[in-house]
């Protein structure tokens, strides 16, 4: 017999909550119910509400739907998170607990980052009838709504924020020019002749999404083909590998260095950032390294449809970097160089990249995703 949708997604839940001996005794269709009765029937309520969520983090990172998502979405996204499950368990547990803000942001951050606009509007507007307060919820409407051209929400709802608190929103309207400004951005698609020649040079390749196995997909190896070429036309450089999700036990980084090596490119010239989930992290911690490397200049390697947001963000996170006191080098001047993996990114900004771009600029600006449980 097989199993109902019902059922697949108490089954997911229960594979975060059921002790592993009860776990690997349900076998059957009659089992399973019977422990989701017995877990059902005895768990508290915040209990089912955190299961429910852990389990949306979980396909969120493991969904296993990234070309999916890029196809569907926008090619420069690396999301594998499967939204319909996620959808399906934040619903769950808004009817559990539905006075839960930060529940329903999650729901409405989900419906963003697969494009649902409109839904995730409707979120927050209902947020903010009920408490009108909500900075991030209105911040999040009004900065979406400019990604998207609706100038007039985007300017009552920022008088409202500036009311509220004008100096915490004059910083998210400096970020949201600074993501009208990056359009603009000529990608660099060849590695140029008037780079610096010395050791405080790096270049910073930026990681992609490995297979299961720990391989390296085609869009990680075109941005390893530019570093390449860029290594050897500046044999004095270093370099900066970032990326840190392992699959089979490897990281993006390790992976990356293993095939640089592979190449001829001497390991020490090769310096690993393998903290990094996401993009927002990778320009913050790698910002951080070469600070502490005393780097005084740094070329970005990524794909062109990506670019754009990884250089806004790195030269974002240079600022972030500084305040935090953690460094006192001196930032260093950025330029960039990208593997071009959709042409028609390098001359035209699709609503779906702007709104990508605004997703990780609220970020690295403190407003997380998935408030409570994802930065």
């Amino acid at each position: 017999m097989k199993f109902s949708k019902k059922l697949l997604f108490s089954a997911i839940i229960l594979s975060f909550v059921v002790p592993a001996p009860v776990q690997a005794a349900v076998t059957s269709q009659k089992q399973a119910e019977k422990v989701e009765q017995n877990v059902q029937s005895t768990m508290p309520t915040k209990q089912r509400v955190s299961d429910l969520t852990n389990t949306a983090i979980y396909y969120y990172w493991n969904g296993g739907q990234l070309k999916k998502n890029e196809k569907k979405i926008f090619k420069g996204v690396t999301i594998k998170s499967n939204f319909g499950i996620m959808e399906h368990l934040f619903k769950q547990a808004i009817k559990l607990d539905p006075q839960d803000t930060n529940l329903q942001m999650d729901l409405a951050s989900t419906y963003r980052m697969e494009d649902k606009n409109s839904k995730a509007n409707d979120i927050w507007k209902n947020i903010l009838k009920v408490h009108p307060k909500n900075y991030n919820a209105r911040l999040k409407l009004a900065a979406f709504a400019h990604a998207n051209g609706d100038d007039q929400t985007y300017n009552e709802n920022i008088s409202e924020l500036e009311a509220q608190n004008p100096t915490k929103t004059a910083t998210f309207t400096d970020a949201i020019h600074q993501a009208d400004n990056i359009q603009n951005l000529d990608i660099n698609t060849k590695v140029p002749s008037n780079l610096p020649k010395d050791s405080h040079h790096y270049f910073v390749v930026l990681g992609y999404a490995l297979g299961k196995d720990g391989k390296m997909q085609k869009t990680m190896l075109d941005r390893l083909n530019v570093t390449l070429k860029a290594a050897k036309k500046y044999p004095k450089s270093k370099i900066m590998v970032s990326g840190g999700v392992p699959q089979d036990g490897v990281t993006e980084a390790a992976a990356m260095q293993k095939w640089l090596v592979s190449k001829g490119i001497n390991k020490n010239r090769i310096e690993k950032e393998d903290l990094s989930t996401n993009t927002v992290e990778n320009a913050l911690f790698s910002i951080r390294d070469l600070n502490n490397d005393k780097a005084t200049s740094a070329t970005l390697i990524t794909s062109a449809s990506h670019m754009r947001r990884a250089y806004l963000l790195f030269n974002m996170a240079e600022g972030i970097v500084e305040n935090s006191a953690t460094t006192d080098a001196k930032q260093p001047t950025m330029t960039q160089i990208a593997s071009v993996d959709d042409k028609k990114v390098l001359h035209k900004v699709e609503s779906a990249e702007k709104n990508a771009i605004m997703d990780d600029v609220l970020r690295i600006n403190g407003v997380w995703q998935l408030p409570g449980l994802q930065r």
